[in-house]
């Protein structure tokens, strides 16, 4: 797991819920609403340093934390 997928799933963990989701958990399953949605994409703006376009604002890429992550290191490549 790098460290994207592990600094997510901390936050999702700390802030979001209870415990952090495993990579490959679906984050709907986990009761994620909008608003923690929207908390988790500032957080990774932040932290990151990266620019979400509405086109990637979409259920597959943030299915879960392994889609998320996925996502972030793509356009940290660029």
């Amino acid at each position: 797991m790098g460290k994207v997928s592990r600094e997510i799933r901390r936050f999702i963990g700390r802030e979001l819920l209870d415990d952090a989701a495993a990579p490959g958990d679906p984050l709907r399953d986990r009761a994620l609403d909008s608003l923690d949605f929207e908390h988790l994409i500032l957080f990774i703006e932040e932290r990151f340093g990266v620019v979400f376009r509405d086109e990637e604002m979409t259920e597959d890429h943030f299915s879960s934390v392994a889609a998320v992550a996925e996502l972030v290191e793509a356009k940290l490549r660029r």
